[in-house]
């Protein structure tokens, strides 16, 4: 059996994942996640993942390259939630399905009102300026930033949808995706913080 375990363990989303210590067959291998995680984390595929707290979007990034995922000492269970936005032209909507979308990266776990689900993680199976709205729920990862810039167009529009009761501070989440997107507003619904940016460049 193989595991990859999370570090530190009081850390709050992904993004704050420092390094990732990888067991298997008694060996023991530490990885460092600290300017990369998706990218590293998926090049394998793994009996268990023990985890932090996580964002539910990062967690069903993390379910398409585990049998199983432990989130503080519990397995994880994905709870189904809603938001009622609309966006114009073509979407794509990377980790969890709060909204409806046209193609939806995330878990088959979480397929429930999505048409098209595709189980993918990093990096996305999609050619450069595929779409005209990029949706990033609840996940705070450069990799996918850096990925939601490539697919979106020149003239399209992100969101970066973060829960606001996952102890991920809304600032930082603005600085994680203002590598890639110039914020336009930030506001709250339903819990939920929404930050709406464009394209750099």
């Amino acid at each position: 059996m193989d595991y990859l375990e999370l570090l530190p363990s009081d850390a709050k989303s992904l993004k704050q994942s420092l390094k990732a210590i990888y067991r298997q067959d008694g060996k023991k291998e530490e990885i460092d996640l600290s300017y990369e995680k998706l990218s590293q984390i998926t090049q394998n595929r793994y009996d268990i993942i023990f985890s932090h707290e996580i964002l539910d979007g990062e967690a069903l990034l993390l379910k398409n390259v585990s049998d199983f995922l432990v989130v503080n000492d519990s397995f994880y269970v994905f709870y189904r939630k809603k938001l009622d936005l609309k966006f114009k032209g073509k979407s794509l909507q990377i980790g969890s399905p709060l909204v409806q979308a046209t193609v939806t990266v995330s878990n088959a776990q979480a397929s429930f009102y999505i048409d098209d689900v595709v189980n993918s993680v990093f990096p996305l199976p999609f050619r450069d300026s595929s779409f005209d709205t990029v949706i990033i729920s609840e996940v705070l990862d450069y990799d996918i930033i850096r990925e939601a810039s490539r697919v979106v167009k020149k003239s399209g529009k992100a969101y970066l949808i973060i829960n606001a009761f996952k102890g991920v501070r809304p600032a930082e989440a603005v600085r994680a995706f203002s590598i890639k997107f110039i914020p336009l507003f930030v506001k709250e619904l339903n819990g939920f913080w929404i930050i709406e940016g464009k394209k750099k460049g």
